[in-house]
């Protein structure tokens, strides 16, 4: 019973952590520029352990992304070859926050360490890991369908269409088995589909816009 009543406190206390999480963005630049720099590593921490909320590497954007994160006082360190590292230090709160940073040319200062396996996650970003018409069938009688999916990250619109370029294909709110439409006529039909994750932080629009997925069915 003892144990019971320490697994429950425990995750009564995990929930409790994780309900306020939010979403934590950090670009960087060159300093005295407007040059964003890719491939900066990236830190979320604390000084004791500075990847303890997670580590990757900018996009050619030079942003980051870090996904629920927790209501704590974090320290953000950026390093990368041929430049000085930075530390910030940052509250998070139950609202989305980004944090701007830029290094200086030369060397040394705090180093965020991150393997190969965290810089190919990162340079990943969202991905649509499945995607199956009608969860898998192979022909329908019906033109309208269900577009099966599960992502690796967390996405907030989709779109889809039967032209590679989504051409006039409009983001909707996402879901993991949204309705589509087929156009008319039987044969085999392609169906092309992207998710991105949408936000809006301190005026600016940001978005992380997934690899485009195909599957097919066959109209009857």
């Amino acid at each position: 019973m003892k144990r019971i009543s320490t697994l429950i406190l425990s995750l009564m206390a995990w929930a409790m952590f994780t309900a306020d999480a939010a979403e934590v963005r950090v670009r960087v630049f060159e300093r005295g520029g407007d040059v964003p720099l890719a491939g900066v590593s990236v830190c979320l921490g604390t000084r004791a352990r500075l990847d303890q909320f997670g580590a990757a590497r900018t996009d050619g954007k030079g942003y980051v992304l870090f996904s629920e994160v927790p209501q704590a006082q974090v320290v953000v360190t950026a390093s990368f070859a041929g430049y000085k590292s930075e530390q910030e230090s940052m509250v998070t709160s139950n609202t989305d926050r980004m944090l701007v940073m830029s290094l200086p040319a030369g060397g040394g200062g705090p180093q965020c360490s991150i393997g190969r396996k965290s810089a190919v996650l990162s340079s990943s970003g969202l991905v649509v890991s499945q995607f199956r018409i009608n969860a898998g069938a192979t022909a329908t009688g019906s033109g309208t369908i269900r577009l099966n999916n599960s992502l690796n990250g967390m996405a907030t619109q989709y779109r889809a269409s039967e032209r590679s370029d989504m051409e006039g294909a409009e983001w909707q709110n996402y879901a993991d088995a949204p309705e589509f439409k087929l156009s008319s006529g039987a044969g085999v039909k392609r169906v092309y589909l992207q998710v991105r994750r949408h936000t809006t932080i301190n005026g600016a629009t940001l978005e992380t816009v997934s690899p485009v997925v195909v599957d097919s069915i066959r109209l009857r």
